[in-house]
């Protein structure tokens, strides 16, 4: 019993060390780099956050299984063995004015690749590969 406790205690500092993910948002036309940065908190409830054009924007964000070649996209070429690990994810964000800020993503493991659009049209690519 008490070395369950000890590795439960073990674990949870492993989560609170990989609880956040970041992705960087580029501008689609102008290719600007460093346009923002998506945080994904993985623990629940699953919160997102950006601060872009001096506008914090928040919300939930929700991914499931990948099951379509067409869902897929640019990891079409993954062995079918790690097709499992394929997901797609959404996050509707809001600001405190209600300018709403709508992003979809493909990941796979750590790589994520994707796009966020405003209410005003604006759209950013949103990409990680933090494979490394």
């Amino acid at each position: 019993m008490k070395y369950r406790k000890i590795a439960v205690l073990f674990m949870l500092g492993l989560l609170g060390g990989c609880s956040t993910t970041s992705l960087d948002l580029s501008t689609a036309d102008s290719h600007e780099t460093n346009a923002g940065t998506l945080t994904l908190t993985w623990l629940f409830p699953k919160s997102a956050e950006v601060l872009l054009d001096g506008k914090r924007y928040v919300g939930e964000w929700s991914d499931r299984r990948c099951l379509t070649p067409e869902c897929r996209g640019e990891f079409e070429s993954v062995q079918g063995v790690h097709r499992s690990h394929i997901r797609r994810g959404t996050a509707k964000l809001v600001a405190h004015d209600n300018a709403r800020l709508n992003c979809e993503w493909v990941s796979h493991y750590k790589d994520f690749i994707g796009n966020c659009r405003s209410d005003e049209g604006k759209q950013y690519r949103l990409r990680a590969d933090q494979s490394s």
